[in-house]
């Protein structure tokens, strides 16, 4: 038994290895289990009750969360929890634990044992911990549409259902929709993050010291033809600089130019809405706005933005616009603040982002295997969105310490180098505090404007949103796919090469390394997905 649990985790870092180049909306493919009844753990902890909201009782015993009581006779539990990093743990990781065990040994009597895990190497990682039957209650899935369909699969995590369903009516207030995209095949297998904007826009980052040298407003470019003149003005007067830029080294830029679609997973095709309401997967690269796109960039191309060496350059456009090597760079995430210090947003798309399943799952949350009491897991995830207080401190740190509070209400984190979180990774992002370069980024003056701009973003939801491709019956053709892609699309996408010969090639070797049978299987599970909803 336990043999053949190494072969299936080992197969796990393999696919989750394989599925993770596919990226997000920016590439032709992203990503989005078993019954598992007999690696469930049963629990006895609390009796229902009918408190729906948390709320200690003053010396007793008990306390209500979710839809249960919390037993304080008990010894408390000890939760090992594994979160993401770009790199190695911050300092201060003992401060934060310390801080987080004050709460959650007075909510839900436990205590929390925090891992920073490097989100480079987080498959290797759990496939080795949950192989030597290592202590891993609650896991980080970052990017989660990589890992959660195989980790299901392959009995990593815990169904969760009954446990959300007793403990967790915060997790469910918060998260309402949202928690379908951590479904797959009838059950809850992880719970997504609330990150607030469930889709950013896409467009331009324009050098702000560039636009006040030439009197370019950003705020009068609303079309392709307005972005142009802006770039015309730049070749002209700057030959030194690079007009336009991939957002980082090895992306595309034609992402920037096309309507917002739904991948439905991971191994190309992008859904398409019939006439008559029914769902269909279509190749992208026959669609008449990707060659559209293509033949702009192209066009780009050959005027000079965009430099000869782009498909080699190792800086990506951000890092140049600060550097003053860069006018412009096509970014797939703009939100609110439409910029910061050294650049300012431009968005050309007039339709509406659409929030597609992938999007909402940036961060997922799932008990492990070998977690001894799913039940106090789900617990501290429902605490997480209950509490405004565990927000901001796995965000921001401690007050004072990592942070201040400025009289606007809005945070300065400059004295925070011991605790930089990057991501809004527990809590409810709306009961979080608001980094005052976000403000002034925004020209807003309080965090309470911010977020209420937030509130009123414009998004649509895709139809397959909450649908979670299972790529199992056709891995070995999404492989040779992706081996395609990898080979093709980065040229095209950055208009290195002509699309009206290359396209074709890139879309018939797609197609004879298996891309229809890909899209059969998968264009199958949506529509017996969609008719069960």
């Amino acid at each position: 038994m336990k043999a053949k649990r190494i072969l299936s985790l080992l197969l796990v870092v393999i696919m989750a290895a394989s599925l993770a180049a596919c990226g997000n909306s920016g590439s032709l493919g992203k990503t989005a289990g078993t019954d598992s009844k007999d690696t469930k753990k049963e629990t006895d902890a609390g009796k229902e009750t009918s408190t729906d909201t948390m709320d200690v009782t003053e010396g007793g015993e008990t306390v209500a969360a979710g839809n249960s009581e919390i037993d304080f006779n008990e010894e408390p539990y000890t939760l090992h929890i594994c979160y993401a990093v770009p790199g190695e743990a911050q300092p201060d990781l003992a401060m934060i634990t310390e801080k987080l065990n004050e709460i959650t040994l007075k909510e839900i009597n436990a205590k929390v044992e925090l891992e920073a895990v490097s989100l480079f190497s987080i498959a290797n990682v759990y496939a080795l911990k949950a192989s030597s039957q290592e202590k891993m209650d609650l896991m980080v899935l970052f990017p989660g549409g990589n890992y959660l369909t195989n980790f299901a699969n392959s009995n990593l995590l815990l169904p969760i259902e009954e446990y959300v369903d007793q403990w967790g009516s915060d997790i469910k207030e918060v998260l309402g929709d949202t928690l379908k995209v951590g479904q797959f095949k009838e059950h809850q297998y992880a719970i997504p993050q609330n990150g607030g904007i469930g889709k950013m826009a896409s467009g331009f980052k324009l050098s702000i010291s560039l636009c006040e040298k030439y009197n370019i407003n950003p705020d009068e470019i609303k079309t392709i033809e307005d972005l142009e003149a802006a770039f015309a003005v730049i070749k002209e007067n700057e030959p030194e600089v690079t007009v336009l830029m991939p957002e980082s080294a090895g992306g595309g830029i034609i992402y920037s130019l096309l309507d917002y679609y739904d991948t439905c997973g991971s191994g190309g095709g992008i859904l398409d809405v019939q006439d008559d309401g029914s769902l269909k997967i279509v190749n992208q690269l026959e669609t008449e706005d990707y060659m559209n796109a293509c033949k702009k960039v192209r066009e780009w191309y050959e005027k000079g933005y965009i430099s000869k060496d782009v498909l080699t350059a190792q800086d990506g456009g951000t890092d140049a616009i600060k550097a003053g090597k860069c006018f412009a760079s096509a970014v797939a995430s703009i939100g609110v603040a439409k910029g910061d210090d050294y650049n300012r947003c431009v968005t050309i798309n007039e339709t509406k982002p659409l929030v597609t399943t992938s999007d909402s799952q940036l961060i997922l949350w799932g008990v492990g295997v070998n977690c001894e009491r799913p039940d106090k897991a789900v617990q501290f995830l429902n605490l997480c969105c209950a509490s405004e207080e565990i927000t901001n401190l796995f965000k921001w740190g401690v007050e004072g310490v990592h942070y201040q509070l400025l009289e606007n209400g809005a945070v300065d984190n400059s004295m925070g180098a011991a605790w930089q979180n990057y991501w809004w990774m527990l809590g409810d992002y709306f009961k979080g505090y608001t980094a005052n370069t976000d403000l002034e980024s925004a020209g807003m003056s309080s965090p309470e404007e911010f977020k209420a701009a937030e509130s009123n973003w414009q998004e649509e939801y895709s139809p397959a949103y909450g649908f979670n491709f299972d790529p199992s019956n056709v891995k070995n053709q999404i492989a040779a796919c992706d081996s395609i892609t990898n080979e093709y699309q980065l040229a095209i996408a950055c208009g290195t090469v002509d699309p009206e010969k290359e396209l074709k090639k890139f879309s018939d070797a797609l197609i004879s390394a298996g891309l229809e049978d890909v899209m059969k299987e998968k264009e199958l599970q949506l529509n017996e997905w969609y008719a069960a909803q």
